[in-house]
C-alpha cells in the first residue's frame, strides 16, 4: 500500500506538471463515465430498482391487451373485474382504478389537478397508510354514496398549505361537494395523481350478444408462492365466457405481468439501444486515451530510459504507468459522476412522460459502479500504452538520429481501433440524423387546422341509461349557445370522433362506379366544426343550420378521400353509396345510406394517426350530427362509447373554459365524470416528446461519438508525425516541400477515414433498419441523411488530419539531422 501511495504521489506530479494533456484526457474520460454512470442509473431505476410499494415484487398488472400493441397496459371490463374480485384465487386482492382530473377550490382559488378512481382495495393492495384521516372503505364505493376524496402529501402542502384541520373538510371537485377524509404520507404516489375518489364499477349486460362495457386498469397483489403464469392461467379459465361475447376479430392477449415489468415494457428497445451506446462511447473513450497516452509515450521516452538505465525493472515501469492511468481513471470518473448527476437532473424534462425517470438518482450502487468503472477504464485504457512504453530501447534514446525510421505499420491495431472509431460515429451520427429528421417531421407536420386554443372535452364512465340514450348529443346541441356565451370563447363545436383520435372504417363506394375496395373514417360533427377548427376549404361548402334530418343527406370529404375516390374528377355533386353489411344479433343489416358529396376539406391528421396500426388512413367523411349516420361494424360494436366530444376555441389561455364546460357536460350526463379535457395544441406537442427524447439523446451519442473520432484521428496522426519525425526531417532536407509533409499525413488519415466510412455505412444501413418503428416521414435508408452526415464526419476527420499535417510542416530538418 506504501508503494501504491507513492506511485499515485508521483503519477499526480507527473499529470500536474502537463495540465494541458491531462485535461484533455480526463475531459475524455469524463464523458465515456459519466455517460455510462447515467445510463447505469436511468436502466436501475427504470428496470431493476424495486416498485416503492412493500414485496412490490407480488403486484402484477392484469387484463387485456390487442394483439398490435401488446405492450400497451392491460384492461379489464367492470364485469371481469368484479368476477376476478369474487373468484380469483391466486391473489390476495385486486383493484380497478382509472384515471381523472378535476377542478378543486383550495384557499389559493380553482387548481386543475391529475386524479385517479380506484377501488377501496387499491391501497391495501400497495401497503398504503394515511398521514391523516383513513381510507376508503366498501361504503365509500356505492353508489349514491357521500362523495369522498384522498389527498396525495404533496397536493396537500401545495393547495392546502398542509393545514391540519384539512381532515372532515368539504372541497369541490368540478363544483360536486366532497370531504376530505384523508391525506396519503409522503412519499406514496401512482402516477402522479394528485387526488383519489372511490371507484363505483360500472357493469352492463351484454347488447347483441357483446360485451359493450366500461374497462379499467387493473392489478392485483399475489398470494405467496404463488407465480405469474399460474394466476394467468386462472384467470384465462375465470374470462373465457366474456372472451366468448367478443367476436373473432376483437381477439385480446391476456396478461398477468409484474407491474415493475409492464411499465419498463414499452420502453425496454429504447433502452437497449441506450445502454449499447454509451458502452460503445466507452470503448471509443478507452481507444482515444490509450491513442493518447501511446503519443505521450514518445515525448516520455528518454525519461523511461534513464529510469531502466539506472535499475528500474520493466515491471516496475510498467507499474508506474498504471498506477498514472488508474490515477486519470479515478479523477476523471469523479469529473463523469458529476457530469452524470448532471443528466439524471436534467433527463426527466428531456423524456417527459417516461415512467419511472423522475425518480432515477444517484445512490450508493450508482456511487459504486462509478467508482468500479473508474478503476477499470483507467486499467483497460492503460495496459497497452504502458507495456509499449516500458519497451525501452536505450540506445536509441541516447542517439535518437541514428534510430530506425517508424511506420504507421509499427501501430496496425490503434489504426484498426481509429477506422472503428469512425465507423461507430458514422452509425451514430446517421442515426441521430435520422430521429431528428423524423422529430422534425413532428413537430412541422401540418395537421389540416389551427390546433391553437382550443380545448376538447368528453364526459367519460356516466350512468348506462345516458351512455345509450338517444338524446345525448342532441342535449349537447342545446347547450352550445351556453358555452358560446362565456367570454373568450369564439366558437364551440360537436364531434365524434374528436378530430386527433381515428375513426371506424366503414366500406364506400361511389355511385356510378364499379365496385371497389374504397374505405373511409366516419365522423359526425356539427356546422360550426369547420369555423371551430378553422378547416381549409378546398371546394364546395361545409354544413349549414339548414342541412338537417328533413333535406337530402350530404357528406364532406376530406382531400385524400377525394383523390382516391374521385381522381381528377370534381368531388362536389358525386353520390355516396354505403354497401349493406353484415347483419348483427337482433338489428337490421348495416349499410344502404347515400350521401351527396358537398365539400372537400384538407385532411385532418396527426403523426400518431398517420402510424396508428388500425387507421392509418386519412380518408375521411364528414356527417352533419343532425342527419342520419353512417355506421360501421366496428363503431355499432364500439356504441357504447360512443360519447360526443366538446370543442371549444377561445382567443386566449383555453384553460379558462375548462370548469364551464366540465360544469355543462356534468349537467347534460348525470354521473358523469369530465376526465379528459385536453389542449389539442399540447396532445401534438406531447405526441412529440418521445421522438425529441430519442433526437436529444441519439444526437448527444452522435455529437460525443463524432468529438472522440476526431480525437482519434489527431492522436493516431500524431503518433505516427512523432515516430516518423526523422524520416519526415530526411524528406525536407532532401528538397520536400510543406505541400508533400501535408499530403503524406493526410495519405495516412484518408486511408484510415475511407475504411471506417465505408464501414460505417455498411453497418449504418443494417443498423438503421431498428429505427424503422420510430421514425415518423423518412426512411431508415435515407439517402440526404446518409449524404450529410458522411459529408459532416468527412470534414470534421479531414479537420483533424489537418492539425498533425501542420505539426509535420514545423519540423526543422537541420535538428532532425542533428540528433535535436
Amino acid at each position: 500500500m506504501d508503494q501504491f501511495l507513492l506511485d499515485a504521489r508521483q503519477a499526480i506530479r507527473h499529470l500536474g506538471a502537463r495540465p494541458g494533456f491531462s485535461a484533455v484526457v480526463l475531459i475524455i474520460l469524463a464523458v465515456g463515465v459519466g455517460a455510462n454512470t447515467a445510463a447505469f442509473s436511468i436502466v436501475r431505476g427504470m428496470l431493476l430498482q424495486p416498485l416503492p410499494y412493500p414485496d412490490s415484487e407480488n403486484i402484477v398488472a392484469v387484463g387485456h391487451s390487442p394483439p398490435f400493441n401488446a405492450e400497451a397496459f392491460p384492461y379489464l371490463l367492470g364485469s371481469e373485474l368484479l368476477q376476478l374480485q369474487a373468484d380469483a384465487r391466486s391473489f390476495e386482492q385486486i383493484t380497478g382504478y382509472g384515471r381523472s382530473s378535476a377542478a378543486i377550490m383550495t384557499p389559493d382559488g380553482t387548481a386543475n389537478l391529475r386524479g385517479m378512481e380506484v377501488t377501496p382495495s387499491f391501497f391495501p393492495l400497495l401497503r398504503a397508510v394515511p398521514h391523516a384521516g383513513r381510507l376508503f372503505n366498501e361504503a365509500d364505493a356505492i353508489e349514491g354514496a357521500q362523495g369522498v376524496v384522498l389527498l396525495s402529501y404533496s397536493a396537500w402542502v401545495t393547495w392546502f398549505a398542509a393545514d391540519e384541520d384539512i381532515v372532515g373538510a368539504p372541497v369541490e371537485l368540478d363544483t360536486d361537494p366532497h370531504i376530505v377524509i384523508g391525506v396519503l404520507t409522503d412519499g406514496f404516489e401512482f402516477e402522479d395523481a394528485d387526488f383519489w375518489t372511490p371507484l363505483v364499477v360500472e357493469t352492463g349486460e351484454p347488447v347483441d350478444g357483446m360485451a359493450r362495457e366500461v374497462s379499467y386498469s387493473a392489478i392485483g397483489r399475489l398470494q405467496s408462492g404463488v407465480s405469474p403464469g399460474q394466476a394467468l392461467a386462472e384467470v384465462r379459465t375465470l374470462l373465457a365466457r366474456s372472451a366468448r361475447m367478443r367476436p373473432p376479430s376483437l381477439s385480446l392477449l391476456t396478461h398477468v405481468t409484474p407491474l415493475q415489468e409492464q411499465r419498463g415494457r414499452p420502453f425496454h428497445a429504447a433502452l437497449l439501444m441506450f445502454t449499447t451506446a454509451t458502452g460503445l462511447v466507452l470503448l471509443m473513450t478507452c481507444a482515444n486515451v490509450a491513442g493518447l497516452l501511446l503519443a505521450r509515450g514518445m515525448v516520455r521516452a528518454p525519461e523511461l530510459g534513464i529510469r531502466g538505465a539506472i535499475g528500474a525493472s520493466r515491471s516496475r515501469i510498467v507499474r508506474q504507468l498504471l498506477t498514472e492511468c488508474v490515477v486519470l481513471g479515478v479523477i476523471g470518473g469523479s469529473a463523469g459522476l458529476v457530469l452524470a448527476v448532471g443528466i439524471i437532473r436534467i433527463a426527466p424534462a428531456i423524456g417527459a412522460h417516461v415512467p419511472r425517470l423522475a425518480d432515477v438518482g444517484v445512490d450508493l450502487p450508482v456511487l459504486a459502479f462509478a467508482a468500479g468503472l473508474s478503476v477499470i477504464t483507467g486499467l483497460l485504457f492503460g495496459s497497452a500504452p504502458a507495456i509499449a512504453s516500458s519497451r525501452v530501447d536505450l540506445a536509441r534514446i541516447m542517439n535518437d538520429a541514428h534510430a530506425p525510421a517508424a511506420s504507421l505499420g509499427r501501430a496496425n491495431g490503434q489504426a484498426l481501433l481509429v477506422a472503428g472509431q469512425v465507423a461507430i460515429a458514422l452509425v451514430f451520427l446517421i442515426s441521430a440524423g435520422l430521429l431528428l429528421r423524423s422529430f422534425v417531421a413532428h413537430i412541422t407536420f401540418d395537421p389540416g387546422f389551427d390546433p391553437a386554443n382550443i380545448v376538447s372535452s368528453i364526459p367519460i364512465d356516466p350512468s348506462s341509461d345516458t351512455r345509450s340514450s338517444p338524446g345525448y348529443t342532441e342535449a349537447l346541441m342545446t347547450q352550445m349557445d351556453r358555452i358560446s356565451s362565456v367570454p373568450d370563447v369564439e366558437a364551440v363545436a360537436l364531434a365524434w370522433p374528436l378530430p386527433l383520435d381515428p375513426a371506424a372504417s366503414t366500406p364506400i363506394a361511389v355511385a356510378g362506379r364499379p365496385a371497389s375496395n374504397l374505405e373511409a373514417g366516419v365522423r359526425r360533427v356539427t356546422p360550426s366544426y369547420a369555423e371551430t377548427l378553422r378547416l381549409r376549404l378546398l371546394e364546395g361548402r361545409f354544413f349549414t343550420e339548414r342541412d338537417t334530418e328533413g333535406s337530402p343527406p350530404v357528406a364532406v370529404v376530406s382531400e385524400s378521400f377525394a383523390r382516391e375516390a374521385f381522381g381528377a374528377e370534381p368531388a362536389v355533386g358525386q353520390q355516396l353509396l354505403q354497401p349493406t353489411g353484415p347483419s348483427l344479433p337482433g338489428r337490421d343489416p348495416i349499410g344502404g345510406g347515400s350521401w351527396e358529396v358537398i365539400g372537400v376539406v384538407a385532411d385532418v391528421s396527426s403523426p400518431f394517426l398517420q402510424t396508428h396500426p388500425l387507421f392509418p388512413s386519412v380518408n375521411d367523411i364528414y356527417l352533419s350530427m343532425r342527419q342520419p349516420r353512417m355506421e360501421s361494424v366496428i363503431g355499432v360494436l364500439l356504441q357504447r362509447v360512443e360519447l360526443t366530444g366538446v370543442l371549444v376555441r377561445t382567443s386566449g389561455d383555453p384553460t379558462t373554459a375548462i370548469p364551464f364546460i366540465r360544469e355543462v357536460l356534468t349537467e347534460v350526463a348525470p354521473g358523469a365524470t369530465v376526465n379528459l379535457v385536453d389542449m389539442i395544441e399540447t396532445r401534438l406537442s406531447n405526441a412529440a416528446a418521445q421522438p425529441r427524447f430519442y433526437a436529444l439523446c441519439a444526437g448527444l451519442f452522435g455529437l460525443v461519438a463524432l468529438v472522440l473520432a476526431a480525437i482519434g484521428i489527431y492522436s493516431l496522426l500524431s503518433y505516427a508525425v512523432s515516430q516518423r519525425r526523422r524520416e519526415i526531417g530526411v524528406r525536407m532536407a532532401l528538397g520536400a516541400d510543406r505541400r508533400d509533409v501535408v499530403m503524406l499525413v493526410f495519405r495516412q488519415g484518408g486511408i484510415l477515414i475511407c475504411v471506417g466510412v465505408i464501414i460505417g455505412l455498411l453497418a449504418a444501413v443494417a443498423a438503421t433498419r431498428i429505427l424503422g418503428s420510430i421514425l415518423f416521414d423518412v426512411t431508415p435508408a435515407d439517402p440526404l441523411t446518409f449524404t450529410a452526415v458522411t459529408a459532416l464526419l468527412l470534414t470534421v476527420a479531414l479537420v483533424a488530419c489537418w492539425l498533425p499535417a501542420r505539426q509535420a510542416t514545423r519540423i526543422a530538418p537541420m535538428d532532425v539531422l542533428k540528433g535535436n
